[in-house]
């Protein structure tokens, strides 16, 4: 059979690619060591995307658009692919590191080294590649701490810090030498890092704070967000306790910072120039902003930050904001709604504090200009030097950043003269009796009980907030997965167009397909100014309604439809 990938809505909408359906299944069969290792192979890091992915596979679940029979109270939310995976990780078995380095170790070797500069999730994802690739890999990171933007911009009451420390301490197991306190242009240079190793690969993420280009930005009392974030992850002092401090944005680090701050003793509010709806952070962090009893104003922008003293921040100047339509042709990101002042509304806020947190960028000050000239994929403008993460495309997520470090090592590696896979890009098809799902049990599942536990940690500092899932909890919830990578093929060559099929599908997801006929000729019919054949020609099926539910195949009179999977 042709060699082909076929992905579920949810794998493919994953950057990385994860085999979701096939790690649900093994959810339900309870073998979660398999299920972890099936993670780990597009995802360096399950447990920590288990907490902190921003999981674009739940925005594609087929469950959303599922068509209820009449009478039926069908769950369309979609599956809780986020919590599930973290399930997996919190109920390991115990030796499962011990399991994994005895199948995976020795690495054969291939006498290839490779600097990673950068030990946050693309530095470490591109050396699990390369190590396991058979290359000799030292990381050199310039923090007394490894994890990059994991480790210094994420509290530990969403990421506790002993989670990336475990999946740290594994790749270090399969061999990975991280150097910690090991800055680029002060401890090393990369033209030294040229002559030592095979190849480079730049990832030093997106630790600059942009400013807000406003007066007082440099009054005492302002503090960039990340800058903020860092230093409490660090264990650094951070005075806010009894302070007002607004925070500016309406991202993830807006709310980090916002909500560390509230564990620290201040009243905390945070101002956004857009609508709720605009906000980039997720609906699970305004709904822990709510939780939490965080104000945030919307529609409001700074003009100006105020002192009494010339010195220290006393309070913010402000205008409330309308949105507009953007431009045609304009660069708006995702044709999202221009904020614009509203004219004669300015007002202030006593604030003591000031926490800018719009975004974050690489520092790109310490590098030659070379480096970006006719920059290809992931090569830079220098022989053997590639560059990945916040570093090539400015602050994203973690998972964009996951894949595009496996890309990265796969073009790595063929520099090196080696001929790599990306993981999942190999699959065949099998044909199959049945889907492992049946549309049987239409009253089940309602998404909103799935979630764990929410502790009110504010008395326990960083605690996690998050309890995640009981067993019970998540087997209920990995049943609700419509195991999408089965596909419904229809045989058009044995298909006699009968339309049992067609009549039988619950979701409307099949019709039959007629031929153009020549006006007014027998045995043809008009419809919507065109005239058609008696005869259907084809059966078609919407990919976006078929639910995999094996209706069709049951109908079919004439064994013509058939399961197809990718193994």
């Amino acid at each position: 059979m042709t060699t082909k990938v076929l992905m579920s809505p949810c794998q493919n909408d994953c950057p990385a690619h994860t085999d979701i359906p096939k790690y649900i299944r093994l959810i339900l069969e309870g073998k979660l060591y398999e299920a972890w290792k099936v993670n780990r192979l597009a995802n360096v890091f399950p447990s920590i995307c288990g907490r902190v992915c921003v999981h674009p596979c739940e925005s594609a679940c087929k469950r959303q658009h599922i068509k209820p029979r009449e009478g039926e109270k069908l769950s369309c939310e979609p599956v809780a692919i986020r919590a599930l995976k973290r399930f997996i990780t919190d109920n390991l078995p115990l030796d499962y590191v011990e399991r994994f380095l005895e199948e995976t170790l020795p690495i054969k070797k291939i006498n290839k080294s490779v600097a990673v500069i950068g030990s946050g999730p693309a530095g470490l994802t591109a050396a699990n590649d390369l190590i396991l690739s058979g290359c000799d890999v030292v990381v050199f990171e310039a923090l007394p701490e490894p994890g990059g933007m994991l480790r210094v911009g994420i509290p530990s009451y969403r990421l506790p810090t002993e989670v990336l420390r475990t999946e740290i301490e594994l790749l270090k197991k399969l061999g990975i030498e991280i150097r910690l306190n090991t800055a680029l242009g002060r401890d090393i240079f990369l033209d030294n890092l040229r002559n030592d190793f095979d190849a480079v690969f730049i990832a030093i993420g997106a630790h600059i704070a942009k400013q807000l280009k406003i007066k007082g930005e440099d009054l005492t009392g302002v503090f960039p967000g990340i800058v903020f974030l860092r230093k409490l992850s660090l264990g650094e002092t951070v005075d806010v306790c009894g302070k007002s401090v607004a925070i500016i944005g309406g991202g993830f680090t807006a709310a980090d910072a916002a909500r560390s701050a509230l564990r620290l003793g201040a009243n905390a509010f945070i101002l956004y120039r857009r609508g709720k709806e605009e906000m980039p952070m997720d609906e699970l962090e305004q709904t822990a902003l709510i939780k939490e009893n965080i104000p945030v104003y919307y529609l409001v922008a700074p003009l100006e930050i105020v002192s009494h003293d010339g010195k220290r921040v006393a309070r913010l100047k402000c205008v409330k904001m309308e949105l507009k339509k953007p431009e045609v042709g304009t660069s708006q990101k995702a044709h999202r709604p221009v904020p614009a002042p509203v004219e004669g509304s300015e007002f202030e806020i006593e604030a003591d504090m000031v926490i800018p947190a719009v975004a974050q960028e690489p520092d790109i000050s310490i590098f030659p200009r070379d480096l970006f000239n006719n920059i290809k994929g992931y090569k830079t403008g220098m022989e053997g030097v590639f560059a990945g993460g916040d570093f090539l495309v400015g602050a994203t997520n973690v998972i964009e950043v996951i894949a595009q470090a496996h890309e990265a090592s796969v073009e790595i590696l063929r520099f090196l003269g080696q001929k790599p896979k990306l993981p999942g890009t190999h699959k065949k098809l099998k044909r199959t009796e049945q889907s492992p799902w049946y549309f049987d049990d239409p009253e089940k599942l309602h998404r909103e009980k799935i979630y764990g536990g929410w502790l009110m940690s504010l008395k326990d500092g960083f605690r996690e907030v998050d309890e995640g899932m009981s067993a019970e909890l998540a087997t209920y919830e990995a049943s609700r997965c419509l195991q999408c990578d089965f596909f419904v093929d229809i045989n058009k060559d044995t298909c006699h167009r009968c339309g049992r099929c067609v009549e039988s599908c619950p979701q409307e997801a099949l019709e039959l397909a007629y031929q153009e006929a020549i006006p007014g000729k027998p045995g043809t019919w008009f419809s919507h100014g065109k005239w058609y054949t008696d005869e259907a020609s084809e059966v078609l099926k919407n990919p976006e309604l078929c639910t995999q539910c094996g209706t069709c195949l049951r109908a079919c009179p004439h064994q013509n439809i058939s399961f197809v999977s990718s193994v």
